[in-house]
């Protein structure tokens, strides 16, 4: 269980914590995990073209659903808001072990959660509630 919690995944976790809120958010999700009460909002900023410009995130739950929002947040700026289901699906298969799946490297710091299953949704819940606040935003 150690080998989950690696000081990449913490810096995820304290890069969640430390994000700060995206004020006027263009789209915003919120998505729990029933199962253990993991919870996270998402609050995403959108140019003229729907590249995300900002995103921010509001956690509460284990440090594994920290480091999932911080890996978010890290990596959403930039990129056009319909490409987030594809990156939540991606990742999500990638995870699953799906070696297919062409994950970016921070991606890949989350290698030792794979074989723990009934963590992946806690990886996974910012990514579910980007892609969500987009389509919702539709």
């Amino acid at each position: 269980m150690d080998a989950l919690y690696q000081e990449k995944i913490l810096a995820f976790a304290r890069s969640s914590r430390e994000s700060e809120v995206v004020p006027d958010a263009d789209a915003t999700a919120t998505v729990s995990n029933p199962v253990c009460g993991d919870r996270v909002e998402v609050r995403l900023k959108l140019d003229e073209n729907n590249i995300v410009t900002a995103a921010s995130t509001d956690v509460r739950g284990c440090a594994l659903c920290e480091a999932g929002a911080g890996l978010f947040v890290n990596m959403a700026p930039g990129l056009e808001s319909a490409s987030l289901s594809g990156l939540h699906a991606n990742f999500s298969g990638w995870l699953a072990g799906d070696d297919d799946n062409d994950v970016s490297p921070p991606m890949q710091d989350f290698h030792p959660v794979r074989n723990i299953r009934n963590r992946h949704k806690c990886v996974l819940l910012a990514f579910e509630a980007a892609a969500r606040a987009v389509n919702d935003k539709s």
